[in-house]
């Protein structure tokens, strides 16, 4: 049984020629029992929200991506999104909010913006308690800093791009890791280093689709349930049984929603 804790199904969908129901089918042919949609901007908290409602198994985040405008009506938006899932009595299906955090590498949004928004919606993240959902690209000093200064209940870094030792940074934090497909590449060295770093009972796997899509796939666009390649070459990696790795990240994942 597998899970991915981040995906875009919006852009998969956009993407490639499957239906919904076609891509939600694929996903328990592959064994996958519950995935996450992963919203990045306002206009699609709507989606996310209608998307994870009406398919078992599906759950979504609410959060304003750090490439993305975030104006004050954004991010209050992000507050009043939340509270309407509450009073409609579906705070279950909220997985947490993200993904947040801080890109230096593409900077679409100046720097002070960022750290804005990054920082308001970790203030809702704690008004509501809920987990949170960490984007942090070329920014990892600066996103621990703030982290550390607003001290989250809960969380993920998503896409773990570092070594072990970030990955003690991010664990002291009391969080969870998450390895996209990059973790499969050949070259990823360091990350490799991290993914045996990690306890088992920290870790999470995700696609990140259709995003870094993993070994023996690369090329193509990446769907959720290529998740299981990235399972394998864990379980590998770190010469245990996969059933094990299943059955700990399934732990994971419950302990967070």
């Amino acid at each position: 049984m597998y899970i991915d804790t981040h995906a875009h199904f919006d852009i998969c969908l956009k993407e490639s020629s499957l239906t919904e129901d076609e891509m939600l089918s694929r996903l328990k042919k592959n064994n996958l029992k519950y995935a996450v949609q992963i919203s990045t901007e306002p206009k699609i908290f709507e989606w996310s929200y209608n998307f994870a409602k009406k398919n078992d198994g599906i759950f979504f985040t609410i959060g304003i991506h750090p490439s993305e405008e975030a104006s004050e009506k954004d991010l209050n938006y992000v507050r009043d999104f939340i509270q309407k899932v509450i009073d409609a009595n579906d705070a279950d299906l909220i997985f947490g909010i993200g993904e947040i955090g801080l890109d230096y590498y593409r900077m679409h949004q100046p720097k002070d913006r960022q750290i804005q928004a990054f920082e308001y919606q970790l203030d809702a993240a704690n008004t509501f308690k809920l987990p949170v959902i960490i984007h942090s690209r070329e920014a990892m000093d600066d996103t621990l800093t703030i982290l550390r200064r607003k001290s989250p209940g809960s969380g993920i870094m998503h896409c773990f791009s570092g070594n072990s030792k970030r990955a003690k940074e991010v664990l002291d934090l009391g969080f969870y890791i998450s390895f996209a497909g990059n973790l499969t590449y050949n070259k990823a060295e360091e990350l490799h280093d991290a993914a045996k770093y990690v306890p088992l009972d920290r870790l999470l796997l995700e696609t990140d689709a259709p995003f870094l899509t993993p070994v023996p796939l690369r090329g193509r666009k990446n769907m959720p349930e290529y998740v299981m390649h990235t399972y394998q070459f864990l379980a590998e990696l770190r010469n245990e049984n996969l059933i094990k790795i299943e059955d700990n990240i399934y732990n994971n994942f419950n302990n967070i929603k």
